[in-house]
């Protein structure tokens, strides 16, 4: 199901031509909905003999760079059993007019060398009709980061081509049963690969949310009986309390500038928002409601409004408050049930799940106006939670059972599974990073 698209699309338009340079540059318009058709043969190795396994590894890295690219809605990756050419490393090599019969635009052109202890990958993207240079990039990391790596030289690439930062280098936490029945929390990276445990309460973690920064982790955990709120510092891997208030401590949402943290917890013998200091630990409630239930809160991208649900309406719905909690207005009228709403980066939408006659579905709604759109409609889906460029969604679903992780584009379409182990819930995706290899 199609939702309106976000008023900045990308139309790919390989018209200037800088013959001093010999560089070709992607002019970026608000207008159409073109989609770069770019193809990403296998990586060549620099020199002959490298060894059936080092050739296998090649093959695999180039299959995770075009799974990278293909995952952009403005780039269509196209189907390596149909390229015209392969083994290639050199622009000079490319034959535009075999290239029009799949109807390429532009082509990456990889060559691989390794020492065994570290990867060398020299990358070029070139238009296909002119052979002129987009991009072009020596890359080196260790042989255990290789795959990092690509996905770095993939979010390079998607910059070359779109304008857009791509978000391959991004992860996600979530919540996961996979070793045994208590619930903790873990990492992974976008595609759902290298994940890493992060707690171990021996006990229930809930709702993850990433520091704008990328370095901390909020979650809720029971591990000394209350449910009180916790920040996980990921590189110094240090854990301490944020907020131990009687009863629950819950649904901790960043705000943008990574100083506030709103959440949940016990007021006057009701739910209600707090924003706490993460520095100080000073809090402002937010809200004054003793007969309904304010939780799960989300900052929009400037920090100045807040999106929540409360049942002051007689049944669970999302309202929108300014971050001083004054205000306040209601979004959603459609469904009884309504939660869990998060902001989109670019401003202008929300997600959230809906209870409908079809079991809990995912809803995306304009913020300022219009009806909800329902993007998914297969099992029970749940806890949507935005990518860091506004295009992406991942959720949790039990459509094949167990509840997994799921990614999809912001209409619904290109819907993919990440997860298999365990049950898995409550995904946050990370800001971007760029990874180091140094």
């Amino acid at each position: 199901m199609m939702i309106k698209r976000f008023k900045i699309i990308l139309l790919f338009v390989f018209c200037a031509v800088c013959f001093a340079q010999g560089d070709a540059y992607l002019k970026i318009t608000d207008v159409g909905s073109g989609v770069v058709r770019l193809a990403v043969p296998n990586m060549v190795p620099r020199l002959e003999g490298l060894g059936s396994a080092w050739d296998t590894t090649i093959t695999t890295l180039s299959a995770v760079l075009r799974e990278d690219l293909r995952f952009s809605p403005f780039i269509d990756v196209i189907d390596s059993s149909l390229y015209p050419q392969n083994g290639i490393s050199d622009p000079s090599k490319i034959d535009p007019f075999k290239w029009s019969s799949v109807n390429a635009h532009a082509i990456v052109l990889g060559q691989f060398d390794t020492d065994g202890r570290k990867v060398s990958i020299k990358i070029g993207l070139y238009s296909v009709n002119s052979r002129a240079k987009i991009f072009k990039q020596d890359y080196q990391a260790s042989t255990v980061q290789a795959r990092r790596l690509v996905h770095r030289i993939a979010d390079d690439i998607h910059k070359a081509l779109t304008g857009e930062e791509g978000v391959a280098q991004t992860q996600i936490a979530f919540v996961s049963t996979r070793a045994g029945e208590n619930k903790d929390i873990y990492i992974c990276d976008y595609d759902g690969f290298s994940p890493r445990r992060i707690t171990d309460s021996r006990s229930t973690v809930l709702s993850p949310d990433w520091s704008p920064g990328g370095d901390r982790l909020s979650y809720t955990s029971y591990k000394n009986d209350n449910p009180d709120l916790y920040v996980f510092d990921i590189y110094k891997d240090r854990e301490v309390v944020l907020a131990s208030h009687s009863g629950p401590n819950l649904t901790g949402s960043w705000s943008p500038d990574g100083r506030s943290i709103c959440y949940s917890r016990i007021a006057d013998s009701n739910s209600e928002l707090y924003l706490l200091d993460v520095r100080t630990g000073d809090e402002t409630r937010l809200t004054y409601t003793p007969l309904s239930i304010e939780n799960s809160p989300s900052f929009s991208p400037t920090g100045r409004e807040i999106v929540f649900t409360s049942d002051r309406s007689g049944t669970p719905q999302i309202y929108i408050m300014d971050v001083l909690g004054t205000h306040c207005r209601r979004v959603t009228y459609e469904g009884n049930y309504n939660d869990g709403a998060d902001w989109s980066p670019r401003g202008d939408k929300i997600c959230y799940t809906s209870r409908t006659d079809q079991g809990f579905q995912i809803a995306v709604i304009n913020v300022a106006y219009g009806d909800p759109v329902y993007i998914t409609s297969v099992g029970n889906n749940e806890n949507p939670y935005w990518a860091p460029d506004g295009y992406h969604i991942v959720f949790t679903s039990n459509r094949t059972g167990k509840y997994q992780l799921y990614t999809m584009n912001w209409d619904g379409s290109d819907v993919r599974r990440i997860t298999n182990s365990g049950a898995n819930t409550a995904p946050a995706w990370s800001p971007r990073y760029r990874w180091s290899f140094d």
